[in-house]
């Protein structure tokens, strides 16, 4: 488990704190979605550290409710068509229409490592995260000019905590109705 701080080099938005998963066998970090958790925000001017301390200690508190979710997402098998529904949505997070995607459902559903593999959500979430992040999968697809398409690799963090967030409540609706209420937002004074 790790908290993910967000923040602009100039001051231009608030600090984030997420709650998050960092897996070692993939070194991938899985944010979740303000259904789970929401994240906690904090304006730059006046703000100081103890603020912060004592909101990532909050946090903190609330991992073991993750744990829960994630044995959640790991005993819960998904059949054939309901993978392709969550490799066809979770595409969706990332490109405007399953056409215009470089790539297809089954493919972002591929694993590249043992570890992977397995029919649950949670193996299967940890398949698609990898492939629309990382990149570098491709299917049969070609562009225009006949050149093979694939997935790019992702390199903002907005768009990388937006696309995480997004698959984690895709897995969150996969086991409903058994998902975690959200927590209540914390207000911090500004």
């Amino acid at each position: 488990m790790e908290l993910v701080l967000v923040n602009s080099h100039d001051a231009g938005c608030a600090y984030q704190l997420h709650a998050g998963i960092f897996r070692r066998i993939c070194a991938n970090g899985l944010v979740m979605s303000e259904g789970s958790f929401s994240a906690l925000r904090f304006r730059h001017s006046g703000l100081e550290g103890d603020e912060v301390v004592r909101a990532s200690l909050r946090l903190l508190e609330f991992m073991p409710r993750v744990g829960e979710l994630i044995q959640r997402f790991r005993a819960h098998e998904l059949a054939p068509p309901e993978s392709l529904a969550f490799g066809q949505r979770a595409l969706l997070l990332r490109y405007p229409s399953l056409e215009l995607a470089p790539v297809n459902a089954e493919t972002v559903l591929k694993a590249h490592r043992p570890e992977d593999e397995g029919q649950d959500v949670w193996h299967c979430l940890n398949r698609v995260q990898q492939n629309l992040i990382q990149g570098g999968v491709s299917d049969s697809r070609r562009d225009k000019r006949g050149k093979l398409r694939s997935v790019r690799r992702l390199r903002g963090i907005d768009s990388t905590v937006t696309l995480n967030k997004g698959l984690w409540g895709l897995a969150e609706q996969m086991v409903q109705p058994t998902v975690l209420p959200p927590t209540e937002v914390i207000a911090l004074p500004a």
